[in-house]
């Protein structure tokens, strides 16, 4: 029978501290960490997507992608960045910030 505990998911306050500090990657306004949500099965009841899957999203524009009024599949984009500029700037070196 299979177990039914929740997966592990990589958590890193630092560098989740890091995301919240670049500001919304839509408008660049302070924002807060938004992991990615409705996408590629990293989410669900009471499951918050690992630390490497999030962005920094200000109030509105959180507010509006969990709306739907923004498209979901855009956050792989904004990973991606968030990801890259982590990467580029030496805050992540073998997972670790």
């Amino acid at each position: 029978m299979k177990s039914l505990a929740k997966p592990t998911r990589w958590r890193n306050r630092a560098y989740e501290d890091w995301v919240r500090q670049q500001g919304c990657v839509i408008c660049g306004a302070p924002g807060e960490v938004h992991h990615a949500k409705g996408i590629g099965g990293m989410s669900g009841t009471s499951l918050k997507a690992p630390s490497w899957a999030a962005m920094c999203l200000c109030r509105a524009h959180h507010d509006a992608l969990h709306q739907y009024l923004i498209d979901k599949e855009v956050q792989w984009e904004w990973i991606g960045k968030t990801l890259g500029r982590a990467i580029e700037e030496g805050v992540l070196v073998n997972g670790k910030p």
